[in-house]
């Protein structure tokens, strides 16, 4: 048994090695140890004598080794052996295959020892990669222990506010960007500001050396599993130590604030990326620079609209413009983005400032609190420019105005409409490009290609008590396939997978309309099945 075992494991052996059965020096056993749930979780390896100074790779605090997981349903007997054995060999490595796995991990061993969580300061990174050694622009708020960084102030001071926390230009400090040619293994991690600061211009050195304030330095390395962004914060000297016999900083030299500074410690800081390029599919998304510049209106923020904004807005797209006269009720929240903190809020207004509260990085190009056929001759020709106007839900008085105002443009915004029929059992969403006319589809107010009818006093619709609102009596849960149906829809057409005007449906269940008192008409051909139509 161990004399001293880590806290969660609960039986531990060890093992003696044979002199030199492993590379790193002064290493004499190992130790095995299970956990309490154990067959249910892996058999750990330790070699103590390794310490916790990160000299090896892929070797933890306490010389903890991180080695593969074995099949939960393999022998016990075989599991052990094979983490033996895989010990045996992470720990005969040679010279080079440490190195490279020093450099493909960088991100996790400057992890590893960066500020402990218990401190609570995180860093939001902004900043695309790819790009030069430059001086970038960050906000520290020492309150909630956050840093934001990006390239310029305008872009710091938007994503603080769109997060709702905003800030003035004086409280934004310089900062700089080092490109490093290849990853630090952790022996050579810096220690102080002298260890960075070799290379950067020096105008860019007095600008970020200040004193009694704290210096970010960000570094970006390009490592075999792609880009990494990692952090380092010190605090500035004594602004008495480093102008001491000069009236003003400016007249200082740069050599002696150089040297002030030189042996002042730094903290590393984990930098968490929030660059589109990287929420929007972690620099893997073939897809993210196409739909970052594409721009969607959505007319009607309701149950249906709000959710296809908020799936547009995670999917990538680069700007929204939302549309809707209605404020959010306590009626709503069961079936809405939005929360009871926004009771009485108009719903275009909530549904942006929670998107960008979420996604700060996203763009609202505009926001108007009215219906669509209130729009002034101004709004509305600022919406000619946007990729896709997409109404949801939304009366027919707005969906004829919408259909009647394209048929005015010579070169009209793609169009999706988009809404269920009664209970959601089905659900339709019509895309049209140039002059297709929505409307001519209609009849007496209702699509001829309906899949159901209701009689009178079916409850497909019901009266609200008091206010003669009315509703559709349906859940969330009801509308999600025909959300995933027009948005998948909306992105098929932003990036040209879809050529020509269509229908999709969401055919639900027959079954359910008849319980319900409603009519199957004969193209309800299908169930629990989504189907595309020409048009």
């Amino acid at each position: 048994m161990l004399s001293d075992p880590l806290p969660l494991f609960r039986n531990g052996w060890r093992i003696e090695l044979a002199e030199r059965a492993v590379r790193p020096p002064g290493v004499g056993h190992f130790q095995l140890v299970i956990d309490a749930v154990f067959p249910y979780s892996q058999p750990r390896v330790l070699a103590p004598d390794l310490g916790s100074n990160y000299c090896w790779p892929h070797v933890e605090p306490k010389g903890l080794l991180c080695l593969q997981p074995t099949s939960i349903v393999a022998p016990a007997g075989d599991r052990v052996r094979a983490h033996l054995d895989d010990a045996l060999e992470l720990l005969n490595w040679s010279d080079d295959k440490c190195v490279a796995e020093f450099e493909r991990e960088f991100a996790s061993y400057w992890a590893y020892q960066a500020i402990t969580p218990g401190q609570n300061l995180r860093l939001v990174c902004l900043v695309p990669p790819g790009g030069k050694s430059r001086v970038l622009a960050f906000h520290l708020d020492v309150k909630v222990g956050q840093v934001v960084v990006a390239d310029t102030k305008a872009e710091v001071k938007d994503w603080l506010r769109n997060f709702g926390t905003p800030t003035r230009d004086y409280n934004i400090l310089p900062s700089f960007l080092l490109r490093l040619p290849r990853p630090w293994p952790p022996s050579h991690f810096p220690q102080t500001v002298g260890d960075i600061i070799h290379g950067i211009p020096e105008d860019a050195l007095r600008a970020i050396l200040l004193p009694d304030r704290k210096s970010l330095f960000i570094f970006e390395v390009e490592t075999s599993t792609g880009t990494v962004f990692a952090a380092a914060l010190a605090i500035g000297a004594k602004n008495s130590k480093i102008k001491n016999g000069f009236r003003s900083w400016a007249r200082v030299p740069l050599d002696r604030i150089k040297h002030a500074m030189a042996q002042q410690r730094v903290e590393r800081v984990v930098a968490s990326r929030v660059d589109p390029s990287w929420i929007h599919g972690r620099d893997h998304s073939p897809e993210q620079a196409a739909l970052r510049a594409r721009r969607v209106a959505i007319v009607g923020c309701g149950a249906l609209g709000c959710e296809i904004a908020e799936l547009l807005a995670k999917a990538g797209v680069g700007e929204l413009t939302l549309i809707d006269g209605d404020n959010f009720l306590s009626a709503n929240a069961g079936r809405h983005l939005l929360g009871l903190n926004y009771l009485g809020w108009n719903k275009a207004k909530g549904v942006a400032t929670e998107l960008q509260r979420r996604l700060p990085h996203l763009k609202i190009g505009a926001i108007h609190p009215k219906n669509f056929e209130r729009l002034s001759a101004p709004e509305l020709g600022k919406l000619v420019a946007v990729d896709m106007i997409v109404t949801a839900g939304i009366d027919i008085e707005g969906e004829a105005a919408v259909n009647a105002w394209r048929q005015t443009l010579d070169r009209p915004p793609a169009y999706l409409s988009t809404w269920v029929e009664a209970y959601a059992i089905v659900g339709h969403a019509v895309l049209l490009y140039g002059k297709d006319d929505l409307m001519s589809a209609f009849e007496a107010n209702l699509p001829s290609f309906r899949l159901t009818d209701w009689p009178y006093g079916a409850g497909e619709v019901i009266v609200e008590a008091g206010c003669s609102n009315v509703f559709q009596p349906h859940g969330a849960v009801d509308l999600q396939p025909t959300i995933a149906l027009a948005t998948m829809l909306v992105l098929d057409a932003l990036l040209g997978r879809v050529p020509a005007s269509c229908r999709r449906v969401w055919f639900g269940d027959r079954n359910a309309v008849t319980a319900r008192g409603g009519v199957v008409r004969d193209g309800f051909t299908e169930i629990n099945a989504m189907r595309q139509i020409p048009w």
